[in-house]
Parts: C-alpha cells; structure tokens; sequence
C-alpha cells in the first residue's frame, strides 16, 4: 500500500467515477484502475460496487475509507512540521561533559542560549571525560565538553581555552613554595580513574621520569567537591583545574602552592561525533559555543 492508491482511492470515493479520479490527480484512468486493483489485492476486501458508471463504495470500502483520510492527513501534517523544522529552535538539548566545565562552564553557557531560546530544555550528562566519550560514541548525547583530548576519528574537537592545574591544600605548616620531590611525598588526593585531570597530572609525573606509584595516594575521590573537602579538612593535597576551586581559594579555605617545574595547562574542548544527526536546537547551541566561548577565561 501506498500514498498514490490511497490517494487514488480517496479521489474515486468522492467524486464516483474512475474518469473524473484521473482528472483530479492528473493520472490516467487505467492508472487510477490500477492503483485501486492492487489496492483491492493487498487489503483482500472489495472497495466498490461497480454497477456500469455507477460506482459506490461497499460496506468495507466505507471502513478503509475515514482509515484513508486519516493517513492522508497525518502524511500532509508530517510533511509541513518538517518543512518548518530547519527554523525550529526548541526541544530538548542532551550535553555530556567532564566535571570542570560541567560546573564551571555549562551554566553560563546554558543561562546565555536560553536567553535567546527560552523554549529549550536540557539534558545534562556530567562524569569524567572517558564517560562523556562513550556516551557521544553510543549516541547518548549531541555533544561534550571535556578536558582532554581522547582520540578517536569519529570526533571533532574544537579548543574553547586553557585551564591550569595547580596544587592545593590545607595542610598546617606546610610552605606555599614546594619542589617537586617533596610534592611527591605528601599525601595525594586523587581523582577516579578516566578523569581527564588525574590523567594529564600521571602524564606530567611520567614525562618528568617519576614512578606514579611513588605517590602516596591516600584517598580516591570520584567527585571534585568530595575532592575539594578532603582537601579543605586537611587530609591531603591535590591537583586540580585553578578554575574549577577557585572560590574555595578566594574564600581561603584551600590554599594553593607554586612548585617549581610544576606547569601544567590542559585545554577545555568541545567535542561532537562526526556522524551524529543535529537537532536543529543543537546545532544552533554548537555556534553559540563556537562564537561566545572560545577564549572564555
């Protein structure tokens, strides 16, 4: 079954007659003949009494007939929402990013395109960057923001700015000014594994020819605020984004140490897969991102 022999049978059924069907959907009448014989085949009912030029439609040809209408109307309402979707901004938006700009960057970015879409609401997938990866390679989200670089040709990274990592505590007695040696005997506060910190943090270590498992790391944390708190009572230090513990730092709750040789600076990165279908909505948030926050800090 298709549009054309519904279309065909509507026209018969309204006008009664095969002729005048042809003339109104400019089709021949063997054509139209056609279309309601195969039509007749398919649905295995006869759809009209035909009585010399009096045609009228059967028990079952009534039935089919509000049924056809009804497809008719649904194919026409889909065509004309979809020939207005390209100017449609609304719906709903699905962004996966790491912590940092989860927290630190989404909502300015979120505040601002709602002020010029209100329509718009958002899914927000926070985690490390492995999982705002994985989640863009399934599908689960339109796009990511994320603090390092995880290759993969299905991925477009687009550079929005730096961020530096320093290091952090609140560890009575201890010199704001450190060396790197005595930095690695302290007791570390880490990450999970797949934070894109952590990660850039044991590169530097190895670049630098330090053993990682020559860091006492006392505590894992899969959260940045836990993170911060265990920082904040003392228990340790940690390496963190300058931005992400910025008011911690400013309210002097945590304070930071300058190492030397220490200097690290990571790039904050939004991230699409290259063969995902954009909402119109979230190629519109994509260029709002591209324009605005490139440079943001």
């Amino acid at each position: 079954m298709d549009f054309k022999q519904i279309e065909a049978f509507i026209n018969v059924a309204k006008h009664k007659s095969f002729s005048k069907a042809a003339e109104a959907i400019f089709l021949s009448q063997p054509t139209i003949s056609s279309h309601i014989s195969s039509l007749e085949k398919e649905l295995k009912v006869i759809l009209f009494d035909r009585n010399g030029k009096d045609i009228r439609l059967t028990e079952a040809g009534k039935i089919f007939y509000e049924y056809a209408v009804n497809l008719l109307n649904i194919r026409n309402t889909a065509v004309s929402d979809l020939s207005k979707y390209d100017d449609s901004i609304s719906g709903q938006i699905s962004i996966a990013a790491s912590t940092t700009p989860c927290r630190y960057l989404l909502p300015y970015i979120i505040k601002s395109f709602r002020d010029k879409y209100s329509d718009i609401t958002f899914d927000v997938k926070e985690g490390s960057s492995l999982d705002v990866i994985n989640a863009l390679l399934n599908f689960n989200a339109d796009f990511g923001i994320v603090g390092e670089i995880i290759e993969d040709c299905k991925l477009n990274y687009t550079k929005l700015f730096d961020d530096r990592l320093i290091l952090i505590s609140n560890i009575d007695g201890l010199n704001e000014k450190l060396t790197l040696d005595e930095v690695i005997n302290l007791p570390f506060i880490q990450r999970e594994d797949g934070s894109a910190t952590r990660h850039i943090f044991e590169k530097f270590l190895e670049k630098n020819y330090i053993d990682i498992s020559s860091v006492s790391n006392i505590i894992t944390a899969n959260s940045l605020e836990s993170l911060l708190i265990f920082v904040k009572n003392g228990l340790g230090v940690a390496v963190v984004s300058e931005y992400a513990c910025k008011e911690y730092l400013e309210c002097g709750i945590i304070k930071k140490h300058t190492v030397k040789g220490f200097d690290i600076v990571r790039g904050i990165y939004l991230v699409c897969h290259n063969k995902k279908t954009l909402t119109p909505a979230a190629r519109e948030m994509i260029n709002h991102i591209k324009a605005n926050y490139i440079n943001f800090v």
